[in-house]
């Protein structure tokens, strides 16, 4: 009695090629997530940066000698507070200038040099105050104020996104490309290793298009696959990020635990970005394959 066996597969998973592609692959998939988790935090760091800078602006009350700082100070709360657009006006103090000085002048005492006044004045986005007016009105009703509207740092804080934003999307192009080359071998490697077989199909027959979907449907899961070994590491990368440093707002440790979790499910998106790598590293991995292949074989045929 015959006894049926499954045909076994045209190229065989363990293929030397097919598991040098899934390693490379996969590496190429774990630098794309990053590469895409550096351009959220990015873009959630400057938006939230420069939200808190175009809320508020500053007046900078410098000390002059032989004018009494704390009625010239009184005046100014006084027409700010006054202003339309203007929310609240709060002066800091001396202390609180101090530490502002600290990480260029260090924690010397600094009591003897003459620290302007700051006054952190909030504003109305919806409804600013004129600016120009604003800052006239200060020159010319207070000895020694000057207004701050934060606009050159909100314009080079945009100016460095967009740079860091683009140096992104170039990394995130030139792992695509070089993902299609390493495909574009590796297809080129497999077709010449099974030559004699591809040789034995076109001899009983069989059609290009039959011979390149037998062999594609391999790296269509090498792609899947190493795809998700890519994004599987980089959400761990992620996650010990988060897990190793301090709980500072600004450290990189915080940075991480925001990415993966936000409470108002701004998060969501980030996994759905990455979880979008697996499904582009598979379409190029079928594409490339299929154009390297089909073109091949027409030149074999």
């Amino acid at each position: 009695m015959l006894e049926l066996t499954k045909p076994g597969h045209i190229i065989p998973p363990e293929a030397a090629p097919l598991r040098n592609l899934i390693v490379t692959m996969a590496v190429m998939s774990y630098l794309a997530c990053l590469a895409i988790g550096a351009l959220l935090l990015i873009n959630r760091a400057v938006d939230a940066w420069t939200h808190g800078l175009s809320s508020e602006i500053t007046v900078q009350l410098r000390q002059i000698s032989k004018v009494e700082s704390e009625p010239e100070l009184q005046k100014t709360l006084a027409l700010l507070r006054a202003t339309t657009g203007v929310i609240s006006a709060e002066p800091l103090s001396n202390e609180a200038g101090l530490k502002l000085l600290e990480p260029w002048l260090g924690s010397t005492d600094l009591s003897d040099l003459p620290i302007p006044r700051l006054i952190r004045v909030a504003i109305n986005e919806n409804a600013p105050p004129d600016f120009a007016a604003l800052d006239k009105s200060l020159s010319d009703s207070i000895k020694g104020a000057s207004l701050d509207t934060h606009r050159r740092w909100v314009s080079e804080l945009t100016r460095m996104a967009h740079t860091l934003s683009l140096l992104s999307y170039l990394i995130l192009g030139l792992i695509s490309l070089s993902a299609i080359a390493i495909v574009i071998f590796a297809a080129r490697a497999v077709l010449d290793a099974n030559k004699e077989v591809v040789d034995v199909l076109h001899l009983v027959g069989a059609k290009d298009g039959y011979i390149a979907r037998q062999i594609d449907r391999r790296f269509m899961l090498s792609g899947l696959t190493a795809g998700f070994i890519g994004v599987t590491l980089s959400l761990l990368t992620f996650l010990l990020l988060a897990l190793s440093g301090t709980a500072e707002s600004n450290s990189v440790a915080s940075s991480s635990y925001r990415l993966l979790y936000t409470a108002d499910g701004s998060s969501l998106w980030t996994y759905l970005i990455l979880l979008s790598v697996p499904v582009i590293a598979t379409l190029i991995a079928l594409l490339s394959a299929r154009m390297t292949l089909m073109r091949m074989l027409k030149t074999a045929a």
